[in-house]
């Protein structure tokens, strides 16, 4: 089941008081659409999702790029209160994790919860009214008591500058022309991390050549995908037998942690494994030595794949170690100065990550915006509260990002949390919480210490997990569990409780 867009023109004005929703959820991709059947799953019917895209999922929704697949376990990569028994694969390709999403959204009754392709413009916090005034781009004003994020860092595409002088097909991974045919053709593919790894083998039994330019080698382990076969799924059916399975992919998964201190039994242990899959897969020694990865194993993404490195030896794959230098009317210019006539280019790029928000102006308390609040890079209480900013929460926020695990592991987490102080907020009878200024530069200030004995912290180390001053945004710095626990119950001494129009409670 999908939700559709409404039919005739949205109304001007939606207050909690005029029948609007009481909390409002941006985005419809994975953490969004667990916060929506958190609320439904506690008897609360009054929120809305907007989305801007035309369905739900995602990163699942706009990565549907040839090749596109999930590094995490099928069975640890879904909700945990909506297993789904019939995964096709140990590693879900990107269409039917969309697919489940779709599900989720009928099994719960979210479609008309859900509004696609409506996209917030604005968003402002009203102190006197305790509420939030978000206007979206067809001039629609939703006035919610609470204002949710759903803060997927993959969500907006990063061109390289000067692109547009090529007059070629041009695509990013996550905006892919699935109208465009690659047979015969000449394509070039930008970058040669996630998304890379996965299109470059499909794109080299199409084109006629394929040139992937390298700015940086990535560590890489191998993925040990197949088909389910139809016992296992018979007894993937049985409850029981699936939630044991699922419980040790968790505990299989997240000791794997281990390996991002830098050091130990784990990370020479994982370090060993990404070296022989590149010594098994790679014959030739001088392309061996191209993708060896000069950098700390863990610091950047660790890829999974098992198809890319024989891919890169194909008669008709060519793999040039520089970034692209620059483009032309008719091709790539690398560093070198050489120029790499194609007559397409896929850009495997990546996103904005350091600014997720940047296209959205959201002002909090006394007008403060949240770019002013962010401007030494994002950070908040747990991820999830923002000190200036009532009533408004983060799913996947800053430091709740994992490099071992599924990340729907602290989503869930974060949904509880966030409904948690919603209910707090109306068994108070206030108008607003508000984490302590204190308490979340205290909590990042330890959370900084913490990262500081991680790899991510190597000065070897540049990735979009930092910022160019060092400070890391986008990991957690433990083990997942902690995480979990350390969100099971808000601390309700760390926020301040203010009603309408009153003195902070």
């Amino acid at each position: 089941m999908q939700p559709s867009s409404p039919t005739g023109p949205p109304p001007t004005r939606a207050a909690a008081g005029d029948g609007g929703p009481d909390i409002v959820i941006l985005g419809a991709g994975m953490s969004g659409i667990c916060m929506a059947i958190t609320l439904k799953r506690a008897g609360i019917d009054s929120f809305l999702v907007l989305e801007q895209s035309g369905g739900v999922g995602g990163t699942w929704w706009d990565n549907r790029y040839p090749g596109a697949q999930c590094d995490v376990p099928s069975h640890l990569y879904s909700f945990s209160f909506e297993l789904k028994p019939d995964w096709s694969r140990v590693f879900a390709p990107s269409g039917e994790i969309q697919r489940y999403v779709a599900h989720c959204v009928g099994r719960y009754g979210l479609g008309p919860h859900v509004r696609l392709n409506a996209e917030i413009a604005a968003a402002e916090y009203d102190e006197r009214a305790g509420r939030w005034r978000l206007t979206t781009r067809s001039g629609e004003l939703l006035q919610p008591r609470f204002f949710v994020l759903s803060l997927g860092p993959l969500n907006h595409p990063r061109l390289p500058a000067g692109i547009e002088a090529f007059q070629g097909e041009v695509m990013h991974t996550a905006r892919w022309n699935h109208a465009y045919d690659f047979r015969g053709k000449r394509v070039a593919v930008i970058g040669s991390a996630a998304s890379a790894v996965q299109v470059v083998p499909a794109l080299a039994r199409e084109a006629a050549r394929l040139t992937v330019f390298q700015r940086t080698p990535s560590w890489i382990v191998a993925r040990p995908d197949r088909p389910y076969t139809a016992v296992e799924k018979a007894l993937f059916r049985c409850p029981p037998i699936a939630r044991a399975y699922r419980a040790w992919l968790y505990w299989r998964f997240e000791a794997n942690f281990a390996a991002f201190k830098g050091h130990g039994a784990m990370y020479r242990l994982l370090t060993h494994m990404a070296t022989r899959h590149l010594a098994q897969q790679v014959a030739d020694p001088a392309l061996r030595e191209r993708l060896r990865p000069r950098y700390p194993m863990g610091c950047k993404r660790i890829l999974v794949t098992s198809d890319f490195y024989p891919a890169l030896g194909r008669d008709n794959v060519a793999l040039v170690a520089q970034a692209a230098g620059g483009f032309t009317a008719r091709g790539v210019v690398a560093a070198d100065g050489q120029e790499h006539e194609v007559d397409a280019i896929v850009c495997a790029t990546g996103f904005e990550t350091v600014e997720p928000l940047a296209n959205l102006p959201i002002r909090g308390a006394a007008g403060r915006t949240l770019a002013v609040a962010w401007r030494d890079g994002p950070e908040a209480y747990h991820g999830i509260t923002v000190a200036g900013f009532p009533n408004l929460f983060m799913l996947l926020g800053p430091n709740t990002g994992t490099g071992h695990t599924s990340v729907l592991i602290p989503i869930e987490a974060q949904a509880r949390y966030t409904l948690a102080c919603i209910r707090e907020v109306g068994r108070r009878g206030a108008g607003s919480i508000d984490v302590r200024a204190d308490v979340m530069a205290q909590h990042n200030a330890d959370l900084q210490r913490r990262l500081a004995a991680t790899v991510w912290a190597s000065p070897a180390c540049t990735s979009w997990y930092k910022t160019r001053a060092g400070k890391i945004l986008a990991t957690y710095p433990g083990y997942i569990t902690r995480y979990v626990l350390d969100t099971r119950r808000p601390r309700y001494a760390d926020f301040q409780f203010e009603p309408a129009g009153g003195a902070p409670g």
